[in-house]
């Protein structure tokens, strides 16, 4: 939903409970995002494979019709989450009501897929080392990012089987004052934001070991 217009934003008593103002001309938006994980172990698996799998190299019409067809896979519901985001035409003069709209929904959606990923384990943010010296990674404030928060360094290893595992090496915190504002911005209004001084996020801890390419997942 939107609420157009400062008038109507001071008369809504959700936005005035969260604490939004809005002046002149500009848009509030809330959006609900759902978390689905698919249903997925050995039965189900084994019929996908056997039944449903196509390539490049095999591209069966009557797996094909059939996977179409199929009622074998469900999402299961794993949480939800709401998020706002207000948006001022004083930064986007150009753009019209509906331009607007869209720049606040997908700041919103963006909110909150970073509250899930907080908030559940399997969702969290996971994403390689870019660099050691700094130590840097591509997540930022798109991704929720605040100062201090931990994230563990992990080094994939095989066993003689094949099976990958993941080993923790070491655990870094985000730094203060060098989080990556990644958060969306149309192309033709980059020129009328703030320049940043870095495109990554740097973080502190314990090098020692560590290597560009390492996953680095969220803890807290």
């Amino acid at each position: 939903s939107y609420l157009p217009g400062g008038s109507t934003i001071t008369n809504t008593v959700d936005v005035v409970d969260a604490g939004a103002t809005i002046a002149g001309k500009g848009y509030i938006i809330k959006t609900t995002s759902y978390l689905y994980k698919l249903e997925w172990n050995d039965s189900v698996a084994a019929v996908f494979y056997n039944n449903l799998w196509v390539d490049q190299n095999n591209l069966d019409p009557d797996k094909i019709a059939a996977f179409e067809k199929s009622g074998l896979f469900k999402l299961k519901l794993v949480g939800y989450e709401d998020a706002w985001a207000d948006l001022q035409s004083s930064v986007f003069t150009s753009k019209t009501d509906q331009e607007l709209i869209y720049i606040a929904t997908i700041k919103a959606v963006d909110k909150a897929i970073a509250k899930l990923q907080r908030k559940y384990e399997e969702f969290r943010t996971k994403t390689p080392l870019t660099s050691v010296d700094p130590l840097t990674a591509k997540i930022g404030l798109k991704e929720g990012l605040e100062p201090n928060d931990k994230y563990e360094v992990l080094e994939q290893t095989m066993d003689e089987n094949g099976k990958i595992s993941y080993k923790r090496k070491s655990i870094i915190r985000v730094q203060k004052g060098m989080i990556w504002d990644n958060t969306y911005v149309p192309e033709d209004a980059k020129g009328q934001v703030p320049q940043q001084n870095i495109n990554e996020t740097h973080f502190i801890g314990s090098k020692a070991g560590l290597y560009p390419g390492m996953l680095i997942r969220q803890i807290n």
